[in-house]
């Protein structure tokens, strides 16, 4: 997933319940912390591999070593589960109204898209019940927006059987009032990185952690478990962190399980 350019309004400040606790406030410190770190890493890698793009040249990555699990299961390793064709997935996201109140969102996330996106949201909204998504990710900016327009429209998400979620993706799927993914659903997580040209260390850090910050606070706000977002932070850009059906439920990410 990408960090744009773009500057965004400051996230409203918002307080946590009243049961949290000194080890909740040192988990999310840890957090932004590591994404800063983990941003300056990859902004290292960019330098020396400037072309690197991870999305345009290959939607369905490896998935990250996780030596609890079999790297044969279809989940981990979902080349033959995915069904979505690679050129939806690598083309500009585009919002299709189909029969059963569904909006169909597939394809890349690219900068600006929320725009259009939102526009095509609001214009149908009255026929539409669940928004069924595909995605390999994109701009987080872009995918945030839309996940917002998705909650205030009180609309439902769903990754069906043979789809593909991924990168900033989940978080556009976070969006929906109740979640639901087909057991051969594909969802993975990987570090954001930034898509602009060079800029200096104290620039990525804060870059990093503003970036972290609002994703966590939209997490908590739409009833997932930030939590969820270090497994994102773990796994480099050029690798995904496939989620399986515990852990999606585990971390609220699904409400249910078709």
């Amino acid at each position: 997933m990408t960090i744009d350019a773009s500057t965004d309004p400051k996230p409203e400040r918002f307080g946590w319940p009243n049961d949290a606790n000194l080890m909740r406030a040192i988990f999310f410190g840890l957090l932004i912390g590591t994404a800063a770190l983990l941003y300056l890493d990859f902004q290292t890698l960019s330098v020396s591999q400037p072309d690197a793009t991870p999305f345009t040249q290959q939607p369905i990555l490896p998935a990250v070593d996780r030596p609890e699990i079999d790297p044969n299961a279809p989940q981990y390793n979902p080349g033959d589960q995915v069904t979505i064709q690679p050129d939806i997935l690598l083309a500009p996201i585009s919002a299709t109204l189909a029969p059963n109140g569904i909006m169909l969102l597939s394809g890349y996330i690219e900068a600006g898209a929320s725009v259009r996106i939102i526009k095509e949201l609001d214009r149908t909204n009255e026929y539409i019940k669940t928004v069924q998504i595909n995605s390999p990710g994109g701009s987080v900016n872009d995918a945030l927006e839309i996940a917002v327009r998705i909650r205030e429209l009180g609309l439902s998400t769903g990754i069906e059987d043979g789809g593909f979620c991924a990168s900033s993706c989940p978080l556009m799927f976070a969006g929906g009032k109740t979640r639901f993914a087909g057991p051969k659903a594909t969802i993975g997580l990987h570090q954001i990185y930034g898509a602009t040209a060079k800029v200096t260390a104290p620039q990525a850090m804060s870059d990093a952690q503003t970036t972290t910050a609002r994703i966590t606070k939209f997490l908590y706000e739409m009833g997932v478990d930030p939590a969820i977002w270090i497994h994102a932070l773990e796994t480099p850009p050029d690798r995904l962190y496939y989620l399986n059906q515990s852990e999606l439920q585990q971390f609220k990410l699904v409400t249910k399980m078709r």
